[in-house]
């Protein structure tokens, strides 16, 4: 891929393995040695205040960064009492700083309770098995995040051993990558399905936008031909495309997440408008299969305002056998329901004007066949837990990929995440990427 920004650098086993003993220094660091961080945080805050204080000063003696070429000695003056009042509230009270991240781990740790617990009453609606483990963790995460926010300097301590704990994790899942490239596939599938440790959603749910924006970018200043939207690891066919959109604005620059195979597009959301709950996060879940592809690209991009990024698979015949158990499996808890434009149809009524509900636009579009699930956790759908992310792994985790299952909110980012990462690696069995990209501006 020759864009400017979006060139594809090859991950070697040596780099995965640094960047792994990295992570695990890392985690060592804060798990062992507190002195260190605590030296790295003073320090920090020192830097700030001279920060502080000196933008302050140059500030009231009129330098500014700002456009506008004259500031009214007003604004001087307010400027400079905003910079000095930062800098003496982190000089003479720095457990108020120090006391910020805690909280925003304690609002990030009940936000998660409070997604477990609603995903828990879905699965109590639909007599989904284990679910009290759900409203377990959403419990302790809730009262995690309770007892942090109110006590947030206490909290530094074991958050800080949460952190180590992560890295060290994490910084292992690369080393173990690294080990696992040197054993047969069919030995290390199941293994990797076991091991994987991804990034918190927060910093993965906009990976997808921010490819876009450089997109955008390039198209703007560079000479971009379509062939430059392509790349191969291995120029043959792929036999699995996962695809995942991602729009420049609203509610899709957290994306969505499709599956291809064997000439049939897969796609789970909240299609039934007249079972919306909070705006449709939560709804009957629709499972749509349709031929045709290209039409569904196609209406993703123009009626939808859509960029998609589809990573092609290479996999073996008992990976394939074992995608295709695992859609015939969930092709028997599945009953057929019709849009109203597929009604219409049947019928044949014509309507004075097009159907305007979603699900009915998309029939008009692309023709496929809909679903709803007669029970399980995807019989309703839900936009933070069982969404388009958990069903598409639950037909690709057969491949022997599997990065969701810690995560309590689920996000497109992070699979977006995990195969352009996977792709960057010479021996994975992701194969090419494709941005499919219409250039309207």
């Amino acid at each position: 891929m020759n864009i400017k920004g979006l060139k594809i650098k090859d991950i070697d086993i040596f780099s995965m393995i640094l960047s792994g003993v990295v992570y695990l220094v890392l985690g060592i660091i804060f798990l062992t040695q507190k002195s260190i961080l605590l030296f790295a945080v003073k320090n920090l805050l020192n830097l700030l205040v001279i920060l502080f204080a000196g933008s302050g000063f140059f500030q009231l003696l009129g330098f500014t960064p700002l456009k506008r070429k004259r500031l009214t000695s007003a604004s001087k003056l307010i400027g400079f009492l905003i910079n000095m009042g930062f800098a003496g509230v982190i000089y003479f009270k720095p457990q108020l700083i120090v006391g910020i991240l805690p909280i925003f781990f304690g609002i990030y740790a009940v936000f998660s309770g409070i997604i477990r617990f609603l995903t828990y009453l879905q699965y109590k609606e639909n007599d989904v098995a284990r679910r009290f483990l759900v409203l377990f963790a959403a419990i302790m995460l809730f009262v995690m995040g309770i007892i942090i926010i109110v006590h947030p300097l206490d909290s530094i301590l074991p958050i800080s051993n949460i952190i180590g704990i992560f890295f060290i994790l994490y910084g292992s899942s690369f080393i173990i990558d690294s080990i696992l490239d040197f054993l047969p596939k069919e030995t290390t599938d199941s293994f990797k399905r076991r091991i994987r440790i991804n990034l918190p959603v927060f910093m993965v749910a906009l990976v997808p936008h921010k490819m876009l924006m450089k997109i955008n970018k390039a198209f703007e200043t560079e000479d971009i031909k379509p062939e430059d939207l392509v790349a191969y690891k291995e120029n043959i066919p792929y036999d699995l495309e996962v695809l995942i959109h991602v729009t420049e604005k609203g509610f899709g620059m957290l994306g969505h997440v499709d599956i291809y195979f064997e000439g049939k597009l897969m796609t789970y959301g909240s299609y039934d408008e007249k079972t919306y709950r909070l705006n449709g996060l939560i709804s009957d879940g629709i499972f749509v299969e349709s031929p045709n592809k290209d039409d569904y690209i196609r209406f993703s991009q123009k009626h939808m305002g859509k960029t998609l990024f589809g990573f092609g698979l290479k996999l073996n015949e008992q990976q394939k056998d074992r995608v295709r158990s695992e859609i015939a499996d969930i092709h028997k808890n599945l009953y057929r329901w019709k849009p109203q434009s597929e009604l219409d149809q049947e019928k044949g009524f014509i309507p004075d004007k097009p159907r305007e509900d979603y699900a009915s636009i998309l029939y008009d579009n692309i023709k496929g066949k809909y679903y709803k699930f007669r029970k399980g956790p995807f019989k309703t759908y839900f936009g933070l837990n069982t969404n388009c992310v958990l069903l598409a792994d639950k037909i690709v985790g057969k491949t022997g990929i599997d990065i969701v299952k810690i995560q309590g909110i689920i996000s497109p980012g992070a699979y977006f995440e995990y195969f352009n990462k996977e792709f960057a690696l010479k021996d994975s069995i992701v194969i090419s990427r494709t941005i499919y990209y219409e250039n309207t501006k």
